[in-house]
């Protein structure tokens, strides 16, 4: 036999080893692996629910002091008219580690899980210079729902945990708008885990629905959101395209240029679950122009960075120190889905990988900010809002200023 026709069986059987295996792996001890981390998913032994109508409840509300209303020393902004008009529903990413649980229970954190708090700090604060935020506990499901998805697809106990953790985000919106929103505009945010459940309340909840006209917009961070939900799923609301679009949803997932990351996702679709595969092309906006072009945007456009650092909870209380903003820190490119930052070795943003997913808004947080409130001025200003809001906002200031000047015995 040929040496060429050797090496080709060679090169094939090695194929099909390699292809067995991995399948062996998944549909079998994949499984196994699941089975001797945790018991399947039991509706029955679930943590018990959230009750929305209580304070502790909420991971922020406003004006009761949370993480989510810190900011970095030196930050210099003029106050927004918007802060009082508007409302932000942030939901947090996955931070419980455990592989021995499917669910959290809502507000139980343990050494080894990411605080909320501290997700508060690093990420919903990018809003508070434009609205009052709302982020509800929930029964998050854990970082093993991922797991099993990866290693033993033909098992649903991951889903059934998404489902419960969306449950409760379901309720939590509910109870936002009855009880707390007061007809005002809102935006919607969430980074990974809760961008998954953010998606979901706006084809559920939001899309085709009276609460579409007081919509500003979704930032579905972290997610590898697919283009087709703007086929599959939604009727009126669109892709972000532009810096001023309401009524319209942003996402990116970043990483470094050139890394390898093979795309991998669950989406939750109206008729159930769906593995995300090659063939599907994923929703990506640059950050740094607000736009689904393809070109590499400089660093010059970069308005700043939030340099943080988990920290235990006994250094503080949030176990986030915030250090400071880093501008200009990094260009950005859409790439193929994803987007594509300059190398981060040597920065707190560093990842061997290069999968900078932890950082996707960090990395971003000045812009964010500032889009977020340039966003709700656009709608307040489309639904003639925000005229009326200055007038008051302009006075009620010059009050304070006479207040200020005869406390000083002036005239």
């Amino acid at each position: 036999m040929a040496r060429w026709k050797r090496l080709l069986i060679a090169v094939l059987a090695c194929v099909v080893l390699i292809v067995g295996g991995a399948y062996i792996f998944r549909y079998a001890i994949g499984s196994m692996l699941i089975s001797r981390m945790s018991e399947p998913f039991d509706p029955d032994t679930v943590p018990p629910e959230p009750d929305y109508s209580l304070a502790s409840s909420w991971a922020a509300f406003p004006g009761a002091g949370s993480a989510a209303e810190r900011a970095p020393e030196g930050i210099a902004e003029a106050p927004s008219p918007t802060a009082d008009m508007v409302d932000v529903f942030y939901v947090h990413p996955t931070g419980l580690l455990r592989l021995n649980a499917w669910n959290g229970t809502a507000g139980e954190e343990v050494a080894h899980d990411i605080p909320v708090s501290a997700m508060l700090a690093g990420q919903a604060s990018a809003f508070n210079g434009c609205g009052r935020i709302y982020a509800p506990r929930y029964r998050q499901a854990s970082i093993l729902a991922y797991v099993q998805a990866l290693i033993a697809p033909q098992r649903t106990d991951g889903f059934q945990a998404l489902d419960l953790a969306y449950a409760d985000i379901a309720r939590a919106f509910d109870y936002f708008i009855e009880h707390y929103n007061q007809e005002r505009p809102f935006i919607l945010a969430g980074h990974s885990q809760g961008s998954g459940h953010v998606i979901r309340l706006l084809a559920e909840k939001i899309d085709g629905t009276p609460l579409y006209q007081r919509f500003i917009a979704a930032y579905a961070i972290g997610c590898n959101m697919p283009a087709d939900y703007f086929e599959r799923v939604f009727r009126d609301i669109q892709p972000c395209t532009s810096p001023t679009q309401t009524g319209c949803v942003i996402g990116w997932d970043t990483i470094r240029e050139g890394a390898w990351l093979p795309l991998w996702g669950i989406h939750r679709y109206p008729d159930g679950w769906e593995y995300l595969t090659k063939d599907k092309a994923i929703f990506c906006v640059n950050p740094l122009i607000w736009t689904d072009s393809d070109e590499r945007v400089p660093a010059s456009e970069h308005a700043g960075a939030l340099m943080t650092r988990l920290v235990p909870l006994s250094d503080h209380p949030d176990g986030c120190e915030i250090k400071g903003i880093s501008p200009a820190h990094t260009w950005a490119q859409r790439h193929a889905g994803r987007l594509w930052v300059s190398d981060q070795a040597g920065t707190l943003f560093d990842n061997f990988f290069g999968v900078y997913h932890m950082f996707d808004y960090g990395l971003f947080w000045m812009n964010i900010r500032e889009n977020a409130r340039t966003r709700a001025e656009a709608y307040l200003r489309e639904h003639e809002r925000l005229s009326e809001q200055c007038s008051f906002f302009v006075w009620n200031n010059l009050e304070n200023v006479r207040h200020m000047v005869s406390g000083l015995g002036l005239r």
